[in-house]
């Protein structure tokens, strides 16, 4: 599986020449009917290769614009370690394949600009949280999504309880002995028991989770995401007196996590978040009711898509499953739509969702019959 994040989002949202191809597919992660996946592509790519030569370039240069999709779908070590689907992106210089967790609807549209939206899942703001797994052995930080978890590089970040608190084999309310760290591949104090003088135990735990905190602070704080601690339980009340976040999740995954893989942290998160994620975007769609009828909300599509342009949405609504084609002028702010596309139109709710996360709006993918005002799209706009 690859991954897929703002980064990549940015880049293929960044000036690219045109044509732009987007292709999606579903693919099978094991299994013979995974044999089909390459073939499925090959079909795809002969139909983008049609909409090229109709209307876009000549028939030689559209063979070579789609020549490294082609190589790809005959390397067998891509087909092998494949997820639940793919997303592939080509332009005039460019070209990107991703193996992603999601499964789509086969779809192939060639446009002045990349198709997006079906990645919204992976990106949407009630979807995404971070992981503060603690303990006086080591800390741990990890951003994830309903999709994907990556452990994070935190500078400053203590490695442990002795090495913050510059140990040296003394017992200070903890009884400490040397072992190996696998993880790390050096030699480290392990800490164990409740042994020594409690108040001064306690004092170092404290002094010990501000450095930690000192070091995450300025991460976590950064992508604004709730924050689920992971501990044993008497640790995480101690962490939560000092630290400095405002985005901790009320949630807790208690017991001891040092020795869990990603994979495993990533599941047992998972639904003790579900209930964040309903409140987060019940909370969006509250404050959407409580505006409506004011110029801080619209549901229109020509008031959204030069407002998620120019970065005056706060909150976002779009609907994954519907298109609206048309035409965004930026010089004039002037929005075009059309019933059916025409060339050189575009997914109006695509450039909308990707415009909102591109200038820090939150994003919630939802079906029509979820969204707070029944339309496509529906957003709380910013006023500065």
């Amino acid at each position: 599986m690859d991954s897929f994040g703002t980064n990549e989002l940015r880049r293929l949202m960044g000036e690219q020449a045109e044509p732009c191809v987007s292709v999606y597919l579903s693919t099978h992660v094991s299994g013979a009917d995974g044999q089909q996946d390459p073939v499925r592509l090959k079909n795809l790519l002969h139909q983008v290769e049609d909409q090229l030569a109709a209307a876009w370039m000549r028939a030689p240069e559209a063979r070579d614009l789609l020549e490294p999709a082609r190589d790809l779908a005959k390397q067998t070590q891509f087909w092998h370690d494949r997820s639940h689907g793919l997303a592939m992106f080509l332009a005039p210089g460019t070209f990107a394949a991703y193996r992603l967790p999601l499964s789509f609807d086969e779809l192939a549209i060639v446009n002045r600009r990349f198709h997006l939206k079906p990645l919204l899942p992976m990106l949407s703001s009630n979807r995404r949280f971070a992981i503060l797994a603690l303990s006086q052995n080591q800390v741990r930080v990890w951003r994830a999504s309903t999709y994907a978890i990556e452990e994070l590089v935190v500078p400053n970040l203590p490695a442990n309880m002795a090495e913050a608190l510059h140990y040296s084999g003394a017992d200070r309310g903890s009884q400490v002995h040397s072992a190996t760290n696998v993880r790390l591949g050096k030699e480290a104090a392990v800490f164990h028991g409740q042994g020594g003088q409690p108040e001064t135990r306690k004092e170092d735990l404290a002094q010990y989770f501000r450095l930690v905190d000192a070091a995450v602070f300025p991460v976590l704080r950064e992508h604004a995401d709730p924050v689920l601690l992971a501990g044993v339980g008497y640790l995480l009340p101690i962490y939560r007196q000092v630290t400095r976040l405002a985005n901790l999740s009320s949630q807790e995954l208690l017991g001891n996590c040092d020795y869990l893989t990603a994979y495993q942290l990533h599941q047992r998160a998972l639904p003790l978040m579900e209930p964040e994620f309903r409140r987060q975007q019940e909370e969006a769609a509250a404050k959407y009711r409580q505006l409506a009828g004011s110029p801080k909300v619209s549901d229109s599509i020509r008031t959204i898509v030069p407002a998620a342009h120019d970065g005056k949405i706060e909150t976002l609504f779009v609907d994954l499953h519907a298109r609206q084609w048309g035409l965004y002028s930026p010089a004039t702010s002037r929005v075009v739509l059309h019933d059916h596309p025409y060339r050189g139109d575009e997914d109006l709710l695509n450039l909308a969702a990707i415009e909102t996360l591109a200038h820090r709006g939150a994003v919630y993918t939802i079906d029509r019959q979820e969204a707070p005002s029944g339309t496509h799209a529906a957003a709380v706009l910013r006023y500065r």
